[in-house]
């Protein structure tokens, strides 16, 4: 092996590249900056469209780093014409694969160029045609997984043909399925993908092909921490061992180490300033309710949480995303009419903003969401209960987590003929979570995986050490590959 004494880490070049979406986009990006933070050169690259949409959403520029410590931006072309509707995941993900590689190569060999080759290529688990080019130019890769471990698990065992009762029609009668590792878990508890009743069949099938580029990769990442998921883990550990490397949170949120990180640095909608209005509560005594970047709540749908959360009573703010139909103005078409004017002294509705000040903030009680993977680490490791209404992929398994294996939370009943949660119920369970003796559980179980959380990222924790293992690796494999044996 190839001695690291003396090693100049700034001549390791990590290219991130994450797909387009904004619950890719954050945790990747934040991995892109611990790497820079250790004195690495990374280049993170998304498509075009969306750091359009980035610098669109921001009053800073990003663009080539300046300071050693920043990551440098570049992007390849999804191959859609400008006014063409991104929402479509499958038809994003088809034009990747068709031009990603060649795109993708020629944007390497103008790196290579410049100076310091690429050393290693970070992967989004939902772009499998990377290794291919990182074959291509000898360079090796590391799949970055931006769900839990658990649906790790669960995907992989359904590739392994151990889940195929989940699969099958005639099997609705199984009642509980065991993954070793996992708690047991209902056919409701499964990723969506996996379900019969999934409407999204194409989705179906590139969830699960996803893992075609495991087989590729030195490294396979993971968004989570030891503490979180450990019996998920080691239950992996002999088949394809996971390495986690999060929560991928702003240091100022998590361990401190650096104050001045307060942003992830990527915002795909222009953010509303919520702190002065937040500022004005009581402790512990909003709700926060976003449904991510994704999810999309029918009239009906709204309209329940809508009256629910005035029922409670208790203060509120409702992000509601800008709809790309009306070019990024904010509609509240399916509130009920004369809402807004009626909640005002009680609540704030928002087109987007900046979620991690909101949780981080004191007056914030509870976070109603719909589970997906970067908001649920983000209320664990900010210590905010959780009311969960979720919606498609991971979310099910996510929130039964939440409610039953980490306490800090539960679940909002929907309604069994048609899947919606009544407004009844979503004042119920803000009642429950911030008036009730097992909201008070609630809390200080979150409360204690707060503390786990931070306790992962700084030195010596599990993440801590697992990111200085992986870039020694990097180094050690650039080494090598470069036939030198010491690198000054």
């Amino acid at each position: 092996m190839a001695s690291l004494m003396g090693f100049d880490y700034s001549k390791i070049h990590v290219l991130v590249v994450s797909y387009p979406a904004q619950g890719h986009i954050n945790p990747m990006l934040q991995f892109a900056k611990q790497l820079a933070s250790k004195n690495l050169e990374v280049t993170f690259v998304t498509t075009e469209a969306s750091r359009k949409l980035m610098l669109q959403a921001q009053d800073t520029v990003l663009g080539a780093s300046k300071k050693r410590e920043e990551v440098r931006f570049e992007t390849i072309s999804d191959g859609l014409l400008s006014d063409v509707e991104r929402s479509d995941v499958e038809l994003v993900l088809n034009m990747l694969c068709k031009i990603g590689g060649e795109t993708l190569g020629n944007l390497i060999e103008r790196l290579n160029s410049q100076g310091n080759q690429i050393s290693c290529i970070v992967q989004d688990s939902f772009l499998t045609w990377i290794p291919e080019v990182a074959k291509k130019f000898n360079i090796p890769s590391a799949f970055f997984w931006t769900q839990s471990c658990a649906a790790f698990s669960i995907y992989h065992h359904f590739i392994l043909g151990n889940l195929a009762t989940a699969w099958d029609e005639t099997q609705k009668s199984v009642e509980e399925i065991e993954i070793p590792g996992l708690p047991r878990l209902s056919l409701s508890d499964l990723p969506s993908f996996l379900l019969p009743s999934n409407p999204y069949g194409t989705l179906s099938r590139l969830a699960v092909e996803q893992f075609k580029s495991l087989p590729e990769a030195t490294w396979i990442l993971g968004n989570s921490f030891q503490e979180l998921e450990s019996e998920e883990m080691n239950s992996m550990k002999s088949i394809i061992p996971i390495r986690t490397v999060g929560p991928l949170i702003p240091s100022a949120f998590l361990d401190r180490r650096n104050p001045g990180d307060t942003d992830v640095g990527a915002n795909l909608w222009k953010t509303a300033n919520c702190t002065d209005w937040l500022d004005t509560k009581e402790p512990a005594s909003v709700v926060y309710v976003s449904f991510g970047s994704l999810a999309v709540l029918s009239k009906e749908q709204t309209r329940e949480i809508a009256l629910g959360l005035k029922a409670s009573g208790y203060p509120f703010i409702w992000v509601i995303r800008p709809s790309p139909s009306e070019e990024g103005i904010n509609s509240y078409k399916n509130l009920p009419e004369g809402f807004i004017n009626e909640i005002s002294e009680q609540g704030l509705v928002v087109p987007w903003c900046q979620q991690l000040q909101a949780l981080s903030h004191e007056s914030v009680g509870a976070f109603l969401t719909h589970c997906g993977w970067n908001s649920t680490l983000e209320s664990l490791s900010l210590g905010v209960p959780m009311l969960a209404v979720p919606q498609w992929s991971d979310q099910s398994t996510n929130s039964i987590y939440v409610e039953e294996q980490w306490k800090t939370g539960l679940r909002v009943n929907k309604r069994s003929a048609d899947g919606l949660v009544e407004k009844e119920e979503v004042e119920k369970c803000i009642r429950i979570v911030m008036e009730t003796e097992r909201g008070v559980g609630m809390r200080k179980n979150a409360s204690r995986w707060k503390t786990l959380a931070s306790e992962a990222t700084v030195e010596d924790g599990s993440s801590y050490k697992n990111i200085q293992e992986i870039i020694e690796e990097i180094a050690t494999k650039a080494l090598s590959i470069s036939g030198s044996g010491v690198l000054i």
